[in-house]
């Protein structure tokens, strides 16, 4: 994932839980309901992006191991 959309991902997660956090301070029921909303969304949003980029590392280690077998065992890099 290029730095510039990782950085987009990551912090409008932050906000949204920043925003989450910040209506709870407000109080009243609708603010909690709307915090529990905000900060349900941006540290699930957080956990999806991780596990993405996860699955993307994997993906790649695979095709570099995929091109090295079909090098051949004597290929040099």
């Amino acid at each position: 994932m290029p730095r510039r959309t990782r950085i987009l991902a990551y912090g409008g997660a932050a906000v949204l839980t920043v925003a989450g956090f910040g209506s709870a301070a407000l109080g009243g029921i609708v603010a909690q309901v709307v915090a529990i909303a905000l900060v349900s969304a941006g540290l699930g949003g957080a956990l999806l992006f991780a596990f993405y980029e996860v699955g993307l590392s994997e993906d790649r280690d695979r095709a570099e191991e995929e091109r090295r077998r079909r090098r051949g065992p004597g290929a040099s890099r």
